[in-house]
């Protein structure tokens, strides 16, 4: 099944403009009504001046597959403990022409999360699984916006495979492997020092501790994955041997460093025993 299809048949519910609630309809109706994204209004109007029956679905359930090789490799344990439907697609833009069937995949946190979250929603026997080619995944934050609505563009001229446009951008945001690597450790200790000053003396501290597991899980994806994806790397690097390929990816996926789930919790409750 093509990803407007599976996206249009999902149902909208009611969408409530102030909370970051499913809703599944037409831009120009969410753009009325929303007061979440209003930054990003002007990027939405620019595309629906270029296609004005574009469909936007909000805050899109992605099921996590644990069975993946990838996911196997990885091994990161704690993803296993997040709440069912917990990653979820921000903003998902839609659109339909002709036998074309076209989506922009928007996370509001780093490329490198986008391509991770990507990677999870395309893995064999997931929804997505059939659908890699028609899906691009992007950064939705203002420094961004330009290119989004360049790649966006190209997927209607159609003359450009999404899989080419993603490359460029990959190569853009990216760079090699190995410099994404230290973007990857850099993030994930960032994520988590900042997770650790939020649940100090913080009583529901669930969100902020599930947040960070899955923004290292994302990232661990995407570096394994884009690896692995490598064919230069497979060819120069590894001498076409991809079983030495798959352990430097997990090699390098296990460089990203991470603080467990059941350490966070400790954390918060040994800081606000020392502060008492």
């Amino acid at each position: 099944m093509a990803v407007y299809k599976i996206i249009n048949e999902k149902d909208s519910g009611l969408f409530h403009a102030s909370t970051n609630h499913f809703y599944n309809g037409f831009l120009t109706e969410f753009v009325d009504n929303d007061s979440e994204y209003t930054e990003f209004h002007t990027l939405f109007n620019r595309l629906l001046a270029v296609k004005n029956d574009l469909r936007i679905c909000v805050d899109l359930p992605v099921k996590i597959n644990h069975k993946t090789i990838s996911n196997q490799i990885i091994r990161y344990k704690d993803s296993f403990k997040l709440p069912e439907g917990y990653l979820r697609v921000p903003v998902m833009l839609y659109w339909q022409d002709g036998e074309q069937e076209r989506a922009l995949a928007l996370l509001t946190s780093t490329y490198i999360e986008a391509k991770g979250c990507y990677y999870c929603m395309t893995e064999p026997d997931t929804e997505f699984s059939e659908c890699r080619n028609e899906i691009l995944a992007m950064c939705l934050k203002e420094k961004y916006t330009e290119d989004i609505f360049k790649a966006f563009n190209e997927m209607i001229e159609g003359k450009r495979a999404v899989g080419a446009i993603q490359r460029y951008y990959d190569h853009r945001y990216l760079g090699t492997v190995d410099e994404m690597k230290d973007e990857c450790v850099r993030l994930s200790n960032e994520i988590f020092e900042d997770a650790k000053n939020k649940v100090v003396g913080l009583e529901e501290r669930n969100d902020v501790i599930y947040n960070a597991i899955l923004r290292a899980f994302l990232i661990k994806k995407a570096l394994y994955v884009q690896y692995m994806m490598s064919k230069d790397l497979l060819t120069n690097r590894h001498e076409g041997d991809v079983k030495k390929q798959r352990q430097f990816a997990k090699a390098y996926a296990d460089e990203v460093p991470i603080v467990s789930l059941s350490a966070l919790w400790r954390y918060g409750n040994e800081e606000v025993k020392e502060a008492e």
